[in-house]
């Protein structure tokens, strides 16, 4: 080390860090990856920020440029802009607000706000330079400041600048529809078009507005907020895109809202029970509500022509809003889709709803940029019995989450729940519509009953009559037959008088129908006046539903991968219910050779009814 000035050395290094455990510029190269999940969540961010402002008008602007792009010239945006009419901010504020980590509701727990990470975090997410102006005494006596990454980045600015008096810029006063004498107006420019997730401005307010319509349903519907999208040409500043954020309720129980008609003007599904339900949760010395919403699907969501609804504009519309919505203080964190069955077209027609208050965000896992719980949306799949100890029952569980500092005793109740009702939903939604075809195939069409119906027959023709093989199916047997799949089989008045009219009119002899049973059997067989055998599946069973239903549900609206899976727990399914049998006939020891028998007589009978013709 010699002839080396140590104490130069580690003085010049001191000055450059500054003694910082992190420098600036990487802790804000850091932050830009936050996890805003696109260009619309970084925007609700600023919306939330002027909702708590109680900002009664919110406009979201995107400007767009022309640019060269391998010699040809594409639109871009420019410049994206938020402006409301809420209180605004003074120089205290305003500095306090550019800052990471701080603002004026870190310890308020009364609205939507609270981390102090919006507006900084959301906007350089997005872009190098954020400005902003806020007044309260009319846009001319505006204050103004920013954040630039360049300066920070090269060393050159390590504070937010001193707010100054600068009057909102005029094209910003044209543009707005409704600029108050208290507002603020925040700009986003030298955006790297590798972080907006959408190129056009078109693309990114209609995004945006699908998902500000959910997230801001309640302020929207409530009439509290208006928020305007527009787009603009900079040539010539004239809009190009202009609309006012509508209702997007996965509830369906709003109107009017962004859903497609006849929807738009009446709400698409009903409330799940009597009442929705509230949850009474002792934290940190107070008590505070849950709100527990849940809905379904009406009747009238079903077309008359009997083609599957999903394909509907509406029930598109009701598949892009698929999971459980989670509420913070009358604003959605997330739509959380892990309460789905991901397969399953069923699942686009329940909603459900829970609400709860800031002071619960350790109990649910609020993240900092509000874009979902984590506590609660890991618990879509709880199992309590997996996590107990050896004889411990549900209550003396929860006891010892409590006594253990866990605090998912609290909601564990809310999370059985729901699960509880989603399963009773399901089966409701199975019965609105039990019987229709998919692709408005009707049941009069050729079908494997008819199949059936066939080797039925045949069997009957050499010489193996059964007493139903001789009984003819008239009006009364129709009449007894639709009377039947509507009081025992819970079938839809319609769907049952169109079996049965088919049943007469192409001569069936035997149709597979499902009704819920108490039954262990996976399938029961019921004989009906005029000779009709039904081969009824028991929705309890465990293997309808993985292998009956699974195969039997619609696939259009499947990715290749859903039905791969789908196929291959079919065959598992199967082959489980063969080893059930192989099983049955090793404990049944006495009826062995019984059993044996009459496996090797119903193979022989398969194969003629699945083989091929003689």
């Amino acid at each position: 080390m010699c002839g080396v000035n140590t104490h130069s050395t580690e003085t010049a290094i001191e000055d450059k860090l500054d003694g910082e455990v992190i420098p600036p510029s990487l802790a804000v190269k850091a932050m830009r990856d936050s996890g805003y999940k696109n260009t619309a969540y970084a925007l609700s961010e600023l919306i939330d920020n002027s909702i708590q402002a109680e900002a009664t008008s919110v406009e979201v602007f995107c400007v767009e440029k022309p640019v060269q792009i391998n010699k040809r010239t594409r639109r871009r945006i420019a410049e994206i802009a938020v402006l409301d009419n809420g209180a605004g901010m003074d120089a205290t504020v305003l500095r306090l607000a550019l800052q990471f980590g701080n603002g004026t509701h870190l310890n308020d727990r009364s609205g939507i706000g609270r981390f102090g990470m919006g507006l900084p975090n959301a906007s350089i997410s997005q872009c190098r330079r954020v400005e902003v102006w806020t007044w309260q005494n009319g846009p001319d006596n505006a204050i103004y400041s920013f954040l630039d990454l360049d300066d920070i980045e090269a060393g050159r600015n390590r504070h937010v600048p001193t707010p100054e008096p600068r009057s909102v810029p005029s094209e910003w006063r044209d543009r707005s529809d409704e600029i108050g004498t208290t507002g603020t107006l925040i700009i986003w420019s030298n955006l790297e078009e590798y972080r907006l997730t959408w190129k056009s401005a078109r693309a990114t307010l209609e995004n945006t507005e699908t998902l500000v319509g959910r997230m801001y349903r309640k302020f929207i519907h409530e009439g509290k907020t208006d928020i305007r999208l527009v787009a603009l040409e900079v040539e010539n500043d004239k809009p190009t895109f202009e609309k006012r954020v509508r209702v997007n309720d996965p509830m369906y129980l709003m109107a009017p809202s962004s859903t497609p008609a006849p929807f738009d003007e009446q709400p698409m599904f009903q409330v799940w029970g009597e009442q929705h339900r509230v949850f009474s949760i002792e934290y940190d010395g107070e008590s505070h509500s849950v709100h527990v919403r849940m809905s379904w699907a009406r009747p009238e969501t079903i077309p008359n022509d009997g083609t599957d609804r999903g394909h509907t504009p509406y029930g598109k519309h009701a598949g892009k809003n698929i999971g459980v919505s989670i509420m913070r203080a009358g604003r959605e964190l997330e739509l959380d889709g892990s309460w789905a069955i991901g397969y399953d077209p069923r699942e686009r027609w329940w909603g459900v709803e829970v609400e709860f208050p800031p002071a619960l965000d350790e109990v649910f896992g609020v993240t900092n940029n509000k874009q979902a719980a984590t506590v609660f949306s890991h618990m879509s799949h709880f199992n309590w019995e997996t996590e107990a100890e050896p004889g411990e029952s549900y209550m003396d569980f929860k006891s010892r989450l409590e006594e253990e500092g866990d605090t998912r005793y609290l909601i564990v109740d809310i999370v059985n729940y729901i699960r509880d009702q989603l399963a009773q939903i399901r089966k409701r939604l199975q019965d609105q519509t039990k019987g229709i075809r998919s692709g408005g195939k009707r049941h009069d069409a050729v079908g494997v009953e008819d199949t059936a119906t066939a080797k039925w027959k045949a069997r009957a023709e050499k010489g193996y009559k059964t007493e139903t093989d001789e009984e003819h199916f008239d009006d009364e047997a129709q009449n007894a037959l639709t009377e039947d799949l509507i009081k025992n089989k819970k079938y839809n008045e319609d769907v049952a008088r169109e079996i049965a009219q088919a049943v007469k009119s192409r001569g069936r002899k035997l149709i597979f129908v499902t009704a819920e049973a108490d039954s262990q059997a996976f399938f029961n067989v019921d004989i009906r006046p005029g000779g009709v055998t039904e081969i009824v599946f028991n929705t309890r069973h465990p293997a309808y539903e993985k292998l009956v239903r699974v195969l039997d549900t619609d696939i259009s609206e499947a990715t290749s991968s859903q039905l791969v899976n789908r196929i291959e727990n079919a065959s598992d399914t199967l082959k489980l219910l063969l080893a059930a049998w192989a099983r049955y006939e090793e404990e049944d020891y006495p009826s062995r050779e019984k059993i044996r028998d009459i496996r090797h007589e119903w193979g022989k009978m398969a194969k003629n009814f699945i083989g091929e013709e003689d």
